[in-house]
């Protein structure tokens, strides 16, 4: 990474999100534990509540305390949530030229909300994962928006401006793309394996034997363009490959994407 970053280096996750998430990953530790751990931050006790009782979730009933959240969401769900949580906290907020944050997190919104209903259809046990890798498989973008100024803002202006393929141009004129960056990124932040490939992989097929998590491969044709930008494409995508009825995907693309709109306000 030090080759396209140069001296920069990833800021570590929050202190208390780290001990949490190695709480969660440790089969010894009670749900108790984890919830404790995390009672003793108000901060991370508001965010979490705040994403358990969002559209993301259409819980039936609202969850009124953090043990509730821990054990109705289950330990990989719990990960997912942190993870997002983090890596929303770490990254650049300081405006960037070029880069546009708010249309950002909009477009990860909608293919994270899309991905976990994909998952639904085609894998339930990989759902809050799918949704996770979507919501942050671009995440190297806003770093490189503002480290490469010089040279990545042009492409990524290129690229709002005309919505052609970024990997295509990324590689054209570098020789990586942002998906490998990504890749190395979670490296550094030991994310968890499925998350991590597929986050690096999330401009594949949708094929499950090529993708780790095949709802973020098939959502990654979605585009920051638009709300309306791949859609058809993923629509094709989905019947072709998962024999998915094409009215059942838009349907699930519109209720999709009304969820996206809250799950994006937490972002913002």
């Amino acid at each position: 990474m030090k080759a396209v970053l140069g001296d920069y280096t990833l800021p570590s996750f929050p202190v208390i999100v780290m001990s949490a998430l190695e709480k969660v990953r440790d089969t010894d530790t009670s749900n108790s534990d984890i919830s404790e751990l995390v009672a003793t931050d108000p901060g991370l006790s508001v965010r979490l509540m705040t994403t358990v009782n969002s559209a993301a979730y259409a819980l039936k009933h609202k969850v009124n305390n953090i043990d509730h959240a821990v054990s109705l969401m289950g330990r990989g769900e719990l990960e997912s949530i942190l993870i997002s949580m983090a890596v929303h906290e770490v990254m650049p907020t300081d405006d960037i030229p070029v880069f546009d944050a708010p249309r950002f997190w909009a477009a990860a919104a909608r293919r994270a909300s899309l991905a976990r209903g994909l998952a639904d259809l085609i894998d339930p046990s990989s759902r809050s994962e799918s949704f996770t890798a979507a919501l942050l498989q671009d995440m190297a973008i806003p770093i490189l928006a503002r480290e490469r100024a010089v040279d990545y803002g042009p492409v990524l202006e290129h690229w709002y401006t005309n919505g052609t393929d970024l990997v295509a141009l990324e590689r054209e004129v570098f020789d990586w793309d942002h998906a490998t960056v990504a890749m190395w990124m979670c490296d550094d932040w030991a994310f968890p394996d499925r998350i991590a490939e597929a986050i690096g992989a999330h401009h594949g097929t949708g094929d499950s034997e090529l993708a780790a998590l095949p709802a973020v491969s098939l959502v990654s044709v979605l585009k920051d363009q638009d709300e309306n930008t791949g859609v058809e494409e993923l629509v094709e995508l989905a019947s072709e490959i998962y024999n998915l009825p094409k009215d059942q995907m838009i349907e699930l693309v519109d209720e999709s994407f009304i969820s996206a709109k809250e799950i994006s306000r937490m972002f913002v």
